[in-house]
């Protein structure tokens, strides 16, 4: 049964309830159960951090947080640009870094260069014991002769059954033929990263909520029922089919706030096929977004911010007021995207947040500490002994 958690409005009430009675604000343990049956020993000890970290924010334990980094490796210089820039600026590496399948580069493939500099790059993260790794997949719709972004959108042309074609493995249609076709690819790669001993955070089918008016990607904004049947087809052709135990499944909707995305909770696949409960945020107040990290508590789930444009801390300067999302929400990761680490999205103009002031909220950041590391970063000095999950 699809577990749909309560409205943030309900949790504070019964937050507010258990209060008054006297115990703790949220005494629910988080699982280390995987949605993956018999898991790697690697997949299975990055779980267990993240749940401990979801336990202790939630249960009154040491609060930390794992910075993340996505990395554009079709965009950048080199693959894992946007990391090493990250310690350039703050003498500390990210303890988490995901990069992307897709979108392709303009060819009937996805397999270009770029995609295996950065599977080479996660995996000597992982064995070099820097940190954890992850991947997302801007997939083009099934069936497109060009793997490209503009092809990661509904398209014109798409009718109201083309969806429903698709998902409709009974009848192995021609669609859903070209569906596993995509998802073999990444599989290939995944598999690759298993022989390496490498667990891998696999965050398909993203922004599933996200509004039409918002440009949304090929599976958003459809029937709940049938996306959630598309990440069941892709969780069972990987786990089953493939026989991949390396996965930890980060279902990640939009931000909910009505304008850009709407109410996910119908899109939940189900806590046995989603390890991890994310959210995307660009708009309205980054800094503190309570209704998402209250929103996702009910799925009693790792939590994680799976791409924001903000850093979660900068004390305050001339320009800016104090500001530690970590202390007021600690996210078991928490994780820019891209350039946006010092643009501001889909431009080349200064994200004047992160870097003003001297990188102040990139520094201030990665470099919390007060009676002990807040930040749980990576590279070869680390605050956390990453190599203990290896």
């Amino acid at each position: 049964m699809t577990h749909v958690p309560p409205k943030p409005s309900l949790i504070s009430l019964l937050a507010a309830l258990v209060l008054c009675l006297g115990a703790g604000p949220a005494s629910a343990q988080v699982s280390r159960t995987l949605s993956t049956p018999g898991p790697t020993a690697q997949a299975q000890r990055v779980y267990n951090l993240l749940t401990d970290l979801e336990n202790n924010s939630r249960n009154g334990g040491t609060k930390q947080t794992i910075l993340g980094q996505h990395c554009e490796a079709q965009k950048e210089a080199y693959a894992g640009e946007y990391w090493v820039k990250v310690g350039d600026i703050s003498g500390r590496r990210p303890g988490f870094v995901e990069f992307d399948f897709g979108p392709g580069n303009y060819h009937a493939t996805y397999a270009e260069p770029y995609v295996d500099y950065a599977v080479g790059f996660a995996r000597d993260r992982f064995i070099y014991g820097e940190g954890i790794v992850g991947f997302s997949f801007h997939q083009s719709y099934p069936g497109a002769s060009v793997k490209s972004w503009e092809n990661t959108f509904r398209q014109s042309w798409m009718d109201s059954n083309w969806f429903g074609r698709v998902i409709n493995w009974q009848a192995n249609t021609a669609e859903y033929q070209a569906l596993l076709r995509d998802l073999s690819f990444a599989a290939d790669k995944l598999a690759y990263l298993q022989q390496q001993g490498v667990p891998v955070l696999f965050r398909p089918f993203h922004e599933m909520n996200k509004k039409g008016s918002a440009s949304p990607f090929w599976w958003a904004n459809q029937d709940p029922a049938q996306y959630k049947q598309l990440w069941i087809i892709a969780h069972d052709y990987l786990v089953k089919t493939r026989g991949l135990k390396n996965l930890v499944f980060v279902w990640s909707p939009y931000e909910w706030d009505g304008t850009y995305g709407g109410d996910p909770w119908n899109y939940y696949p189900g806590n046995d096929r989603v390890d991890v409960v994310a959210v995307d945020i660009y708009h309205g107040n980054p800094y503190f977004p309570a209704q998402f990290y209250t929103g996702l508590a009910g799925y009693n789930k790792p939590r994680m911010v799976a791409e924001t444009d903000k850093l979660p801390v900068r004390w305050g300067d001339s320009r800016y007021g104090t500001v530690s999302e970590l202390d007021a929400r600690p996210w078991a990761i928490y994780s820019v995207w891209g350039d946006s680490l010092v643009y501001n999205l889909g431009t080349t103009s200064p994200n004047d947040w992160n870097v003003s002031s001297s990188y102040k909220a990139i520094k201030d950041t990665y470099g919390y500490y007060s009676s002990y590391w807040r930040v749980l970063t990576g590279g070869s000095n680390a605050t956390y002994n990453w190599g203990a999950l290896r």
